[in-house]
Order: C-alpha cells, then structure tokens, then sequence
C-alpha cells in the first residue's frame, strides 16, 4: 500500500502512529461504534463481519498488507463493520485521525500518495462488492426460474 511512498515519508508516517500486538478476538473495530483509527496489518488475520436486521454477514479475512479503518481516517463515522483477530496473535500499525490529519498536511505529495493508496484499497472492495452481489442477483434469479409453481 505504501509502495509510493517515499521511505523518508514512510519513516516519519510509522513514528506518526504505533504499533500493537492484537491477540486472537480483539476488536479493531465494532459495527455503529465511533472509530477514527487506521490499522495496518503487519501480521496474523483479522476477520470482517456486518450484521443487519438480525443477520451476520462475513465480509472478508484480511491479512499482512491490509488494511481496516480506512473509511473512518477519510470520513469519521461510526464503522461500517466489526473487524476482529481471527487466528493467533496480530501484529499492527495503528495511526488516529488526528495524527493521520497532520501527516498529511505537514506533507500533502506524502499525504496525496497515501490517500491515492487508500482510495485504491476502497475502489478495489467497491469492485469486489459489486461483483458479489452480481453474483447472488444472478444465483438468485436462477433458482428463482427453477421453482416450480
């Protein structure tokens, strides 16, 4: 993700944030709850899950290179989803919002690139969201032509 990023900037982005060894069913966010955090994993897994009316949805299984929080960095909302430690321990780099804020304003090329790679990360889950519900639309309307009335 940060493959643009200068290592000078890389530098000074990592002494901006902190890192956190996470053991297994630790949250890193929680659905509806505030969160302004951005975490990178470094490593272990970190299931993401919805929920909605009563139903759980499990949305991915993130691991070394990704990224959770993002959404909340660029608009602070509550989270969208419950990420959580899936297996054995995490390792990962977590900066605030605040301090993501004056990153990016003590270095807006650094920061532009950052939030280059951030809105490649989004594009990326919209396109694999799109094709997942495409997907069930198109299994959907299959059974649904084989019912028989």
């Amino acid at each position: 993700m940060l493959a643009d990023v200068t290592a000078e900037a890389r530098e000074r982005l990592a002494a901006s944030g902190r890192f956190v060894e996470k053991r297994l069913g630790d949250y890193l966010t929680v659905q509806g709850q505030a969160h302004r955090e951005l975490a990178l994993i470094l490593s272990g897994r970190v299931a993401v899950s919805a929920h909605a009316h009563g139903d759980r949805v499990d949305l991915a299984v993130l691991g070394a290179g990704d990224v959770v929080g993002e959404m909340g960095i660029i608009d602070p909302r509550p989270a969208s989803a419950t990420a959580r430690v899936a297996a054995g321990p995490a390792r990962v780099w977590l900066i605030d919002g605040d301090s993501f804020d004056r990153f990016v304003a003590a270095d807006p090329a650094s920061g532009f690139a950052l939030m280059r790679a951030l809105a490649r990360v989004l594009c990326r889950r919209v396109r694999s969201d799109s094709e997942h519900m495409l997907r069930k639309a198109s299994e959907l309307k299959a059974h649904f032509l084989d019912m028989d009335y």
